[in-house]
């Protein structure tokens, strides 16, 4: 049966994950690392994958002009796009994971049949409210 890489999904402690800000993640600017610490502080990220989704949502600031102010709400408007993002990460997973022990399959679904399963969860659970 298809498994995924547990190196990346297996949840780690904050230390771990701290150290694998500080060795991976060099190049960013401090901005995007101080919001990634604060995430993974805050429990948000757990694993070596949802630290790379961080990452990717937080891309866009590290063009950030250094002459234009980033207030408090621009912070908590990143932070709250990570966590939507690493939900919606971790909804993506599960799904793919009842996939694959529904079926037994011995590769990964494709990205369509997961979002496809996805959807038929969300309207069940929407019938059963």
């Amino acid at each position: 049966m298809y498994k995924k890489c547990e190196y990346n999904n297996s949840v780690i402690s904050e230390s771990k994950l701290q150290k694998e800000l500080d060795t991976h993640y060099r190049g960013e600017t401090g901005l995007v690392v101080s919001i990634m610490r604060d995430m993974i502080c805050e429990g948000v990220v757990k694993t070596r994958h949802e630290l790379g989704v961080a990452n990717e949502c937080l891309w866009n600031l590290n063009d950030w002009p250094e002459d234009q102010g980033f207030g408090w709400s621009d912070r908590m408007s990143c932070e709250k796009d990570i966590k939507k993002t690493i939900a919606r990460e971790r909804l993506y997973q599960q799904a793919e994971d009842e996939l694959v022990a529904i079926n037994k399959l011995t590769e990964a679904p494709s990205n369509d049949d997961v979002k496809k399963f996805m959807d038929i969860n969300l309207k069940l659970q929407g019938a059963m409210a």
